[in-house]
């Protein structure tokens, strides 16, 4: 759509400079250029109809990925906790029990990795799950306490 905007923009210009505004109506009435713009227009609605923001079928859904980052995180809290934040420590573990996690849900890292590219190329779907996560987590904290 935008190319055809600019096509217009671009060309209408130059033809309103160069010509009267007579040979430029004659210009845009040609059946050559109307063909042209309408075969644009077609072109441009169909890549956006076909493009859409549709999720991959190999990507997590946003529920899915809602809860893998909820058990994901709690998993990180309890190595933060039981090495005093020294990572390096339980590398090993840590990422045994990653690799547990990913086959819980039946993921590949390469599952989650694309998944995690795709939602960072859509930020406001990051951002929904994300708060989404940090809801779910206030509210399972929340309940503890009391």
């Amino acid at each position: 759509m935008l190319f055809v905007i600019l096509f217009h923009i671009i060309y209408a210009e130059k033809f309103v400079f160069l010509h009267t505004e007579k040979q430029y109506a004659t210009i845009m009435k040609s059946s050559r250029i109307r063909s042209f713009s309408m075969l644009l227009l077609l072109a441009a609605a169909v890549c956006a109809s076909c493009h859409g923001d549709r999720r991959p079928a190999n990507v997590m859904d946003e529920a899915t990925m809602v809860q893998f980052l909820q058990d994901a995180y709690l998993l990180e809290g309890f190595y933060a906790i039981e090495t005093g934040f020294q990572y390096n420590s339980m590398h090993n573990e840590m990422v045994a029990s990653f690799d547990s996690l990913l086959a819980s849900y039946h993921l590949t890292r390469e599952d989650f990795e694309r998944s995690v590219d795709y939602y960072v190329r859509h930020p406001r779907d990051y951002e929904r799950i994300h708060q989404q996560v940090v809801d779910a987590l206030d509210s399972a904290a929340n309940a503890q306490i009391q």
